[in-house]
């Protein structure tokens, strides 16, 4: 029975590298919603209107070599990167104003920006500081995901770095797609670490309750054997991670450390009350068998009500929980008793040994009373 839990777990945490992360937050949304299909109709139009918005500082940012380093950059970019459609800067206006050329001195940049519409002005720079390289990137977030959003990203800062900025200019990328990837990679990257250290919390919090190694343990072991599980079934039924998936790990550690926590209350009182490990595990299964049946299946009923959410991102997460909860109750009434009851003769041996070999060297010394007199 361990034996073949813990394979699974093994083959579960294995398949669980090779899950991917729905980063399109449109996937979430009902697809018959108007909103939706308004937006899809626009990207069919216009191809997308994702942007990366570079923030360009400096003390003067209309003048001369500014100008020339953004239009320059721009066309760089689009040139250098398939992905990105675009690159537009105040750099675009004035050279369309000037007939196609930077004006070379200050004196010349400020005419033509008195030319240029106001709101045009408005779109591209803040005062004299502040000016904005807009990188069209089309429908990137779906059409690339968040693997290859993060990596062209990257680039670009890349590329700001390896360009010989004007002197006291400073560019900052900012913009949705870098905004969604930061969160969804935080998101969906951590939860191994999420897991990891509410595993730790658990152990350690156990351990400093009841001072004993097997009872702090043996909860955690049959949980983590539910997460092996959980990205197994996850992977076989082609799901992806989801911001609200990705922390499953630690809810489930919440959820089912509860069931083997009560379970071991039980049996230990069993033991204590002279029950070898077989019959105790038995007995305490019986007894407390029910009320922790009863808690799993108000606990599936709850989370069985976000299966009827039209959001695909609440449903996913209802259809994780529910069979998360299944398998940690089968983890509580299959396993956990082996692994209880394996664990717990482990120590008895262990203890029957360790009191031998304390004895032993008594009965050694106890000196040889047989052939003692006086012979003359």
């Amino acid at each position: 029975m361990l034996g073949v839990a813990g394979s699974l777990c093994f083959a579960g945490l294995y398949a669980d590298t090779m899950i991917g992360v729905e980063t399109d937050v449109m996937e979430f949304m009902p697809p018959e919603m108007p909103a939706l299909i308004d937006i899809d109709h626009m990207v069919e139009v216009l191809g997308g209107t994702d942007q990366l918005n570079l923030i360009i500082k400096a003390d003067d940012v209309t003048d001369p070599s500014v100008l020339e380093w953004m239009d320059r950059f721009s066309a760089h970019e689009v040139e250098l990167h398939p992905y990105i459609s675009s690159g537009e800067s105040i750099a675009g206006p004035i050279k369309a104003a000037n007939q196609g050329e930077l004006p070379e001195d200050a004196a010349g940049v400020d005419a033509i920006l008195q030319t240029i519409p106001e709101s045009t002005r408005d779109r591209y720079i803040y005062g004299r500081t502040t000016a904005l390289i807009n990188l069209g990137i089309g429908d990137a977030i779906s059409g690339l995901g968040l693997p290859r959003i993060d990596r062209l990203i990257r680039l670009v800062n890349d590329d700001v770095r390896w360009t010989q900025l004007p002197p006291g200019v400073t560019v900052t990328i900012t913009g949705n797609p870098v905004a969604m990837t930061t969160v969804l990679t935080a998101l969906t990257t951590g939860r191994r670490m999420m897991t990891f250290i509410g595993l730790i919390l658990i152990l350690g919090g156990l351990f400093l309750l009841y001072r004993d190694w097997l009872k702090a343990i043996v909860p955690v072991l049959t949980m983590t054997l539910v997460i092996g599980w959980s990205g197994g079934v996850m992977y076989a039924l082609g799901m992806d991670y989801t911001p609200m998936t990705a922390t499953l790990g630690a809810l489930i550690l919440g959820i089912g450390s509860e069931y083997a926590v009560m379970m071991m209350e039980r049996y230990f009182e069993e033991r204590e009350n002279g029950l070898v490990p077989i019959d105790a595990i038995r007995v305490s299964t019986g007894k407390i068998g029910v009320a922790i049946l009863a808690s799993g299946c108000t606990t599936l009923a709850g989370f069985s009500a976000l299966l009827a959410s039209p959001f695909s991102l609440n449903r996913n997460f209802g259809i994780i929980t529910v069979i998360d909860v299944l398998l940690a109750l089968i983890a509580s009434f299959f396993v956990f008793p082996v692994l209880i009851v394996w664990l717990d003769r482990m120590r008895e041996k262990r203890r029957a040994r360790k009191v031998a070999k304390i004895r032993e060297p008594d009965r050694t010394k106890q000196p040889n009373r047989t052939g003692k007199g006086i012979t003359g």
